[in-house]
């Protein structure tokens, strides 16, 4: 039979059938096994919809999840775009929870799955915030020494070149005392920007202290940093008006010049403080 239900989530058209439930009951109860072992969020939402989908012979589905930090997120069955007025009307003018085309699901289970999907983002959310600058949206000291750590262990055994680069703004506490801590914070903003929007795909930026930055760059060249620096005083003078900020730099290569995270460390940071004292 057809009842209509509404729970503060738009109307949910339910059919109501033994083996339907059962099949939901099943999915529902594996799913929340699965979400205590998953590594990604975001995996966990497209898989569940799709064994929905398949479970029950759905055309479509689309789940709308809050992810708080993140705000609304919509999640289309089989990673599609929102093309089509089914999707787009679910995905954009919605409260969170679970669509399905045709509508098989009670309340109570599409508030189930929407639940487990909400769990799955923030888990997330709260991962990717643990490892980035809330500033600068770059990755933080800690997230930056495992990659590091990482990338050098590849550069030993496969002998795969990359170059470190440290980078500190010269004067940093001058120019917080002169133009104060906002224009500092934007300041650190527009690096932040900068270094995103510069950086290859494969590069890695973080924020490692309060006004130095570390990166990894693929291949071995230690000029790049000079290049680094000179776009970012470029991209900074830009954003904050009077800035007038430079950058020391120092680099070291990966695995011709040093094939230890310390080694490596040294030798950039030495070269950094050798520029500093020219």
């Amino acid at each position: 039979m057809d009842v209509r239900n509404e729970r503060g989530r738009g109307v949910h058209e339910v059919v109501v059938g033994e083996e339907g439930e059962l099949r939901t009951e099943v999915l529902v109860a594996a799913l929340a096994a699965d979400l205590a072992r998953t590594t990604s969020g975001i995996a966990f939402i497209y898989d569940a919809l799709h064994r929905l989908v398949t479970r029950l012979d759905l055309r479509d589905a689309v789940v709308v999840v809050d992810g708080e930090g993140a705000g609304l997120q919509a999640f289309h069955a089989g990673r599609r775009g929102t093309h089509t007025a089914w999707s787009v009307d679910r995905a954009t003018r919605r409260d969170p929870g679970l669509y399905t085309d045709p509508v098989l699901l009670d309340p109570d289970t599409a508030e189930a799955m929407t639940n487990l999907c909400t769990i799955a983002l923030r888990m997330d959310v709260l991962a990717h915030d643990a490892g980035h600058d809330p500033l600068t949206g770059l990755l933080n000291r800690r997230a930056f020494d495992e990659l590091l750590a990482r990338a050098v262990s590849r550069s030993v055994r496969y002998g795969w070149g990359f170059t470190l680069v440290l980078l500190d703004i010269n004067k940093f506490k001058a120019l917080n005392d002169r133009l104060g801590h906002l224009a500092g914070d934007d300041v650190l903003r527009a690096v932040g920007r900068g270094l995103q929007s510069f950086l290859r795909v494969g590069d890695v930026a973080a924020r490692i202290g309060g006004d130095e930055f570390a990166v990894i760059v693929d291949g071995t060249d230690r000029e790049v940093g000079a290049g680094l620096a000179a776009r970012l005083t470029a991209t900074v003078g830009g954003a904050v008006t009077d800035a007038g900020v430079g950058f020391s730099v120092g680099s070291a290569t990966a695995p011709d010049e040093a094939t230890d995270v310390n080694h490596l460390i040294d030798l950039a940071d030495k070269r950094l403080y050798a520029g500093k004292g020219r």
